[in-house]
Formats: structure tokens, sequence, C-alpha cells
């Protein structure tokens, strides 16, 4: 009798030693998660209040590269925690089972620990979810690394313009005029300031003709809402191919030709033949005119898919 009462004793000084490794463990998990959540708002966080420190690329690389080491090392920790804690559940199912054959008592701590075969799947789910867990991780890491790479250039796109007054724009490596502009804060419009006469490859033309767009003519650049300038902001689509695209909107293609091969207002004094450009041949000379002016291979594609897309509606609405 004594030997069963040490062995009983034993048994149960086992189970609550592992009892208490099972609520140390879930300890270490909520640690793990609560740090992981704590680098992720410290990092939006700094991008907020600092855009400009890490909106150059080279530095988003190496706050992305530091954050996938960490993201690894904590799903590490968590995945060995979580695995820790599913072999404790078993071994104290193991303990409590045989304590009850051995004295047939039935103890509410026996109930909480033990693991019916009914209702296995239940006892072990939060502990054994280990593809949910991976899935889970990688997907808040994916999107956390979206955000180091777009926030921070976002957020410097939309500080707002200063007024701009009868500025001439001189772009890089364009093959098109520098058209004199301003530019109010408050109204949100560009407004031409001088004539500005621009080449397009016309098929309803047939030819190369000029394009007159007349002083005083008012346009807003590129219609991109906000929240995409992360990715292609208003001003990186260059001015001429904005300005010509806008033109040919307002007009809804309408112009007239003269017998100088130059394009005018419909409504023109000089004398000349109406013509209509499409609106898909609107969108292909944006295209072109953004090469001409230099505005990269993605960017202009995008720009040009984004108006094929929805530049329907302000063609109607023009």
């Amino acid at each position: 009798m004594s030997v069963f009462n040490n062995n009983y004793t034993m048994q149960n000084e086992d189970l609550y030693h592992v009892l208490d490794l099972i609520y140390n463990r879930f300890d270490a998990f909520q640690v793990l998660w609560s740090i992981y959540t704590t680098v992720v708002i410290g990092l939006i966080a700094a991008m907020i209040s600092f855009p400009k420190h890490v909106s150059s690329s080279l530095a988003r690389v190496i706050v992305i590269i530091g954050f996938a080491v960490f993201a690894y090392a904590n799903y590490g920790a968590l995945h060995d925690v979580n695995e820790e804690r599913r072999i404790l559940y078993k071994e104290a199912d193991a303990i409590a089972t045989e304590l009850q054959q051995k004295t047939g008592e039935k103890r509410n701590l026996y109930a909480l620990v033990q693991i019916d075969q009914g209702q296995k799947g239940q006892k072990l789910e939060k502990v054994q979810r280990k593809n949910k867990l991976l899935l889970f991780h990688t997907v808040l890491d994916g999107l956390m690394i979206l955000l180091i790479w777009f926030v921070p250039k976002t957020l410097v796109a939309l500080r707002p313009f200063k007024s701009i007054s009868e500025t001439r724009i001189y772009i890089k490596g364009s093959k098109l005029p520098d058209p004199k502009i301003s530019w109010n804060q408050l109204s949100k419009i560009w407004i031409l300031e001088e004539e500005v006469n621009v080449n397009i490859n016309s098929k309803q033309a047939s030819k190369v003709v000029g394009v007159k767009i007349p002083k005083g003519f008012k346009f807003d650049l590129s219609t991109i809402p906000r929240f995409l300038w992360g990715l292609v902001a208003p001003f990186e689509l260059s001015i001429i191919a904005p300005l010509v695209h806008d033109f040919l909107y307002v007009n809804k293609g309408k112009l007239k030709i003269n017998n100088q091969k130059m394009l005018s207002l419909a409504n023109d004094s000089e004398e000349g033949e109406i013509i209509h450009i499409s609106r898909h041949e609107a969108d292909s000379i944006f295209l072109e005119h953004m090469k001409l002016e230099g505005v990269g291979f993605l960017k202009r594609w995008i720009a040009y898919f984004g108006v094929r897309l929805i530049g329907g509606i302000f063609w109607k609405e023009s």
C-alpha cells in the first residue's frame, strides 16, 4: 500500500509539474506574439513619422531584410513553443489517464487535461495548427513588407505641392516642348500659361500632325487616386503627356486640322477639316508621349492600362 501511495504521490507531482510547464509555454507563446506585434506597430509608426528617412529604395530594402530575418526567427520560436505545448498536453493526458485508472477517482483536474477520443480534435486544436500558424504568420509578414515598401514613398508623395506661378517645366531627357504652367494649391488645377504645339502620330489624320493647345487651357495633370500615388504619382507621368491627353479627352477627340497640318479646337476661326480622334488613339498617344518624356517602362504601362480601364468615364463626362 505504501508503494502504491508513493507512486500515486509521484505521479500527482509529475502531473502538476507538466501542467506548470504547459502554462509556462503558453506564457512564452503570448510573449512572442507580443514582441512581433510591438515590432510591427513600431515600424509602422516610424514610417509614418519619418517617411523621408525610409523613402529611398536602399533604406527600404535594408528595413525589409531586417524585418524578414526577425519574422523568420519569430515564427521559428512560435513553432517550437507550440510543438512543446502539444507534447506536454499529451504527457499530461497520459498521466491523468493512468491515475484515474489506478484510483477510480473522477477529479476535475483529470477531466481538464484528459483527451477523450471524441473530443481529441477540439482539445488539441489550438496547439496543432502548424499549417494555420505558418499561413497566418506568412500573410502578416507579406502585408508588412508591402507596407514597408509602399507607405514611406506614398506619404512623401501625399505632401501637398506649393503653388506654382508661370513656371517653365524642364524635364531631363524629354523630346517634347517644355511648357510654361501655373498651379494653385487651393484650386488643384494646372493652367497652361502659353500656347504649346506638340506633334502626334495620328492614325485618323494618316500622318504626323501638330496639336495646338491654347494658352489658358486647364488640366489636372493625371487623375490618379491618392492611395495609389505610391505606385504612380501624377507628377511622375511628365507634363506634356497628360496635357495632350486631357486636351483630347476634353474635346472628345473632335478637332480641326488646317492646311499647315495643325490640329486645333473644332470651333477655331481658322479654316480646316473636322476629324475625330478615338479614345483608344488618344490613350496610345498618351503612352507614346510618356515614353518620349522618359517615363519608366512599368509606370507608363500602369498609367496606360489605367486610362484604358476607367478613361471611358471621363471621355463621356468631358
